[in-house]
């Protein structure tokens, strides 16, 4: 049944809506984990990331929207959900702004019930969907008034950074023009019912380059991926990216990870400037 509702626009955009709705958010909690760690010496980031869900009227589907990281930037290369880190003063205003109906595209669906939740609950969670709407409009030139709320995701801890994402699923209502910054190569949009072929995972094997060896303890992650074939050839979703979007796939299409095993193996050369990016001239 869900599968079917991918192609009807409305009828899906409900159906994320009511599934979202019963997932268990922890922003406020992990939030308060973050300012309680600075307060004790140990920088641990935020960053809020938007799932941006698009319907391709063409194909009669809907697509996720996702960015190709430049080489200027860490992590050059991989696919990544717009958004970044959070300017806190500027994200405190545009949040303020949001909670108060200011900026009343948002107030649709089930952003209408942030009015409901404890003060300093709706704070935190007003600045962390103001800063990716701040973020994609930044990166790709989304524009924020285009971006329906749906609905959000538990906060994703990655491994290799100390860094906590807060991820928002959002609706893109209409067409728009991209207007990509440094930091992005292009735009990726990737149907979902990509995630729901097994044939399309594989076992992605990254040989370290010999400056991270020792510091890793191991020569190579070996982690499971999306391939993606578009018109640019074959790209790699994995990481963090990979799991937050896997997470958002499953919880509202029922696809269980058991069901993913996958039997191509991808092997290819870290960057050497993967942590670093490219010095931009």
């Amino acid at each position: 049944m869900e599968h079917e509702l991918m192609h009807d626009e409305a009828a899906f955009r409900k159906h994320v809506i009511e599934r979202l709705n019963g997932v268990d958010l922890d922003f406020m909690e992990q939030m308060t984990l973050i300012r309680k760690k600075h307060k004790e010496g140990i920088q641990s980031s935020a960053s809020g990331v938007l799932v941006p869900l698009e319907f391709d009227p063409a194909q009669k589907e809907y697509v996720i929207i996702l960015n190709k990281r430049s080489p200027y930037v860490v992590q050059p290369g991989d696919l990544c959900c717009p958004g970044g880190g959070m300017d806190h003063r500027l994200e405190r205003i545009l949040g303020y702004l949001l909670g108060r109906n200011l900026i009343p595209h948002a107030w649709t669906g089930p952003f209408r019930r942030l009015p409901r939740l404890p003060g300093m609950e709706k704070e935190v969670f007003s600045v962390i969907f103001a800063g990716v709407l701040r973020e994609s409009w930044e990166e790709m030139g989304l524009n924020p008034c285009n971006v329906e709320y749906l609905g959000g995701l538990p906060t994703h801890r990655v491994q290799s950074f100390p860094r906590y994402i807060f991820p928002v699923v959002g609706r893109i209502r209409k067409s728009w023009k991209e207007k990509l910054n440094w930091e992005v190569e292009r735009i990726i949009r990737v149907p979902l019912r990509m995630f729901l072929d097994t044939d399309n995972y594989a076992m992605y094997s990254q040989i370290l380059p010999l400056t991270l060896r020792e510091m890793a303890g191991m020569d190579r992650w070996e982690l499971p991926c999306l391939v993606i074939r578009d018109e640019g050839g074959e790209e790699i979703l994995w990481g963090a990216t990979f799991r937050i979007l896997l997470y958002f796939v499953e919880t509202v299409m029922d696809l269980p990870i058991e069901k993913i095993n996958p039997q191509r193996r991808i092997e290819r050369d870290l960057p050497t400037d993967y942590f670093t990016g490219r010095a931009r001239t």
